[in-house]
């Protein structure tokens, strides 16, 4: 069945010749593919930097190591008590000692 099916597809191909077999402009073929790759490699490391960033990998990749990054420097940047009571901004709500935190609450009502 699968050697019916392959031997269709590959008469359905070779019915009609290859368009692109003229060896007439290869020559200037090749050279424009070198030209181009080396305008590609001139491009400024700002340019090449914007187009990473629009890969959807390189953005997972991204946002993967500055999670990875926050987690491994939360408990570094942990306030002290002293400096949550004298907070003007109101910012401790943000802080590992927040009251508002669920493992916080839990520990109160203990």
């Amino acid at each position: 069945m699968l050697h019916k099916m392959l031997d269709k597809l590959l008469t359905m191909h070779f019915k009609a010749p290859a368009t692109n077999n003229k060896l007439d402009r290869l020559e200037q073929d090749v050279w424009s593919k070198i030209h181009a790759a080396s305008a590609d490699m001139a491009k400024p490391w700002y340019d090449k930097m914007v187009a990473a960033f629009s890969v959807p990998q390189f953005q997972m990749a991204s946002l993967a190591m500055a999670l990875v990054i926050g987690i491994a420097t939360s408990p570094m940047m942990i306030p002290s008590q002293t400096n949550i009571s004298n907070d003007v901004l109101g910012m401790s709500v943000f802080s590992a000692q927040s009251t508002y935190l669920p493992s916080n609450l839990i520990e109160h009502t203990k």
